[in-house]
């Protein structure tokens, strides 16, 4: 389930069941962070292991802004820190997961 929020409804928002931010414009997105996850064999053999994704989009007004970028940057990497979620920044946007 995808949920698009302000960057002002960052503070309050609840990011512990999220996976992917990702920061999203009228024409960029980008993803952000992606958190660890634990695929079973039966989620991989039944080919539902994306289905459970929950992917938060903060909309930006220019998300090619580099100083817009650092300052949701910074605020996203003390909020996980905060709550003990880990993840990859900036994860390559093609990602093999049949390891």
């Amino acid at each position: 389930m995808d949920k698009t929020i302000t960057v002002d409804q960052l503070a309050t928002t609840d990011l512990r069941s999220i996976n992917e931010i990702w920061l999203g414009g009228t024409h960029t997105q980008l993803c952000l962070w992606r958190g660890e996850q634990v695929f079973t064999h039966e989620m991989m053999s039944e080919g539902t292991h994306d289905q459970n994704v929950r992917r938060l989009c903060l909309q930006l007004v220019n998300p090619d802004e580099q100083a817009a970028v650092a300052r949701v940057e910074k605020m996203v990497r003390e909020r996980l820190k905060k709550i003990g979620k880990e993840g990859e920044f900036y994860p390559a946007e093609e990602t093999d997961t049949h390891q």
